[in-house]
């Protein structure tokens, strides 16, 4: 099957960088698919002006072009113009490899500019459009936004012209419903993982709790977990929490624990590749992941689980999906910290229950989310819609 996959940027894990997670997942499907012996042409803007040439990537042919995509929230007029070349680059570079090759079908991963690029041009091209949908439109829908009525276009007509729209989650699929994106043309396919790399290890505890993620107050809900740090102290006076992560908001993160006064509680252990996850996951207890934004898939949740780790995480969006409350883990309403501490205590208490979370944890990852799983997933998508 010849594959042409449309992205904003792709190479390899140390060229992307700043997305460990998202990324590493994307990379490795593409080579997943090249080693069941299909053709796979990823077409991609330049990333830099030194990193500018084609090339090949672990058997995927990787297709760059100019202009990349720019977005600089101050330069809207700027942005605009450059959105436009953008668009129009990227439909010139899709069109003539379909021409050339004659695709089984072209898969856009993610970007809005570039699903729209390709939904424009849908009806010359040979092979099916699927578009792959990872964040929510109306998380940027209700982000101040100068082009709001751009995105709200580009969904619109993406939706409409792709003959199928995959989501990594029910939850997240509920939003293309609620948009109007017919049933039949929605496909759930989660987000894959290592086993190889993420697996239990009989690692001494140096974590009682592990936050890994951007420190990020508005999204990934730092600040209530260290609210509810006070609290956990009290029945743990021992306790450790390991924050793995960094962003804008680290002084605001250094601040609030100086506040709190849980300094003696909390490591900081900064960004770290993503070969010292397993590591780190394994000498923690709990995960947590007190997520208050649109969640729909917490790829680090699976990779705790993966490691045989009990989750407290958040009911909203696909966390509860993958986490099953009482199962796998304990699932809280966000923005709780009482409700948070309540769970952590509750789970620190019974070493027990910590195990058998963590058994079914693994279990639920070997049988859901494991890349063999959801490439053959993808590729049955594809098949349907040719």
């Amino acid at each position: 099957m010849k594959i042409c996959v449309v992205a904003y940027k792709f190479g390899t894990e140390k060229e992307i960088g700043e997305h460990l997670g998202t990324y590493h997942y994307f990379i490795e499907k593409m080579r997943r698919l090249v080693l069941l012996g299909h053709e796979v042409y990823v077409i991609a803007p330049w990333l830099s002006f030194s990193n500018k040439g084609s090339k090949n990537v672990d058997g995927v042919k990787v297709l760059r072009y100019y202009p990349p995509f720019f977005n600089r929230p101050k330069l809207f007029f700027i942005n605009k113009l450059l959105r436009i070349l953008y668009i129009s680059a990227t439909q010139r570079q899709v069109l003539n490899l379909d021409r050339k090759l004659d695709l089984d079908v072209v898969y856009v991963w993610q970007a809005r500019e570039t699903g729209y690029a390709v939904a424009q041009i849908a009806y010359l091209l040979r092979a099916p459009f699927i578009f792959r949908q990872i964040t929510a439109w109306r998380w940027h829908f209700e982000r101040p936004m100068l082009d709001k009525k751009s995105q709200e276009k580009f969904a619109k007509t993406i939706y409409e012209k792709a003959k199928q729209v995959v989501f990594v989650s029910h939850a997240a699929a509920q939003e293309g419903l609620d948009m109007g994106l017919p049933p039949e043309k929605i496909a759930v396919i989660g987000v894959g993982i290592e086993t190889d790399l993420f697996k239990p290890e009989d690692l001494e505890k140096k974590y009682d709790l592990l936050f890994i993620g951007r420190i990020n107050f508005d999204e990934k809900g730092i600040g209530y977990l260290l609210e509810a740090m006070p609290e956990i102290i009290k029945s743990v006076p021992d306790v450790k929490l390991g924050i793995i992560g960094g962003g804008r908001e680290s002084q605001r993160m250094l601040q609030l624990i100086e506040k709190l006064g849980i300094k003696n509680h909390v490591v900081l252990l900064g960004k770290q590749p993503l070969t010292e996850l397993p590591r780190h996951l394994n000498q923690s207890k709990i995960f947590v992941m007190p997520s208050v934004w649109i969640e729909h898939f917490g790829q680090v949740t699976i990779e705790a689980m993966a490691c045989g780790i009990p989750i407290v995480g958040t009911n909203i969006g696909g966390t509860p999906e993958i986490s099953l409350d009482g199962q796998t883990g304990i699932n809280v309403p966000p923005k709780d910290s009482k409700l948070l501490a309540s769970a952590v205590i509750k789970l620190l208490g019974d070493d027990e229950l910590r195990q058998r979370f963590g058994r079914a944890a693994r279990q639920r990852v070997e049988e859901n989310y494991t890349y063999e799983i959801l490439v053959n997933k993808l590729l049955e998508t594809v098949r349907n819609v040719q």
